[in-house]
């Protein structure tokens, strides 16, 4: 009996070996084929303090050629821009900067429809309002730009807003 257990145990120890190899095969993945980016990092501050919760984007001047990038500030206002996923870098290129922060609202007040207190006409609620001046949220307006140069990481951007 002590062998059938013995047996079955490298049985199994064999599947599981046998198994992981199959899947960490697969894992390597396919070679990035999408254009290099470089690191692009950076603080927004908003009359001196830092922005907590903003959108940067990066919007390309060459609008036919260009990836748009995109991030989020942290509590210190910190922010690391984005191409494809995450904070994956910038493409070269020339940048129009864009900066909005929306006001979060509560949680929706609306109930499930089976819920004997449901209101299938809701009152429509008011769009988010911008925490910031509303000329930031604009390419045309916002007066901020970047360039970013093939093969060269910035990592100290200074975007000060004002009124």
């Amino acid at each position: 009996m002590r062998n059938d257990v013995l047996n079955r145990m490298k049985l199994v120890t064999s599947c599981i070996a046998v198994t992981s190899a199959l899947f960490l095969q697969g894992c390597g993945g396919a070679e990035d084929t999408r254009p290099a980016r470089n690191v692009v990092s950076g603080v927004v501050t908003y009359k001196g303090t830092p922005v907590e919760e903003a959108i940067v984007v990066f919007r390309p001047v060459d609008q036919a050629g260009g990836q748009t990038a995109n991030g989020r500030t942290d509590a210190e206002g910190a922010f690391a821009m984005g191409t494809f996923e995450g904070s994956d870098g910038v493409v070269a290129g020339d940048y129009t900067v864009m900066i909005s922060k929306m006001e979060t609202t509560g949680s929706s007040d609306a109930l499930p429809e089976d819920d004997p207190n449901y209101d299938p006409n809701p009152k429509p609620e008011s769009p988010p309002k911008n925490l910031l001046p509303e000329k930031y949220a604009s390419a045309d307006t916002s007066g901020l730009t970047v360039s970013v140069k093939d093969g060269e990481d910035q990592t100290d951007l200074k975007f000060e807003l004002t009124d």
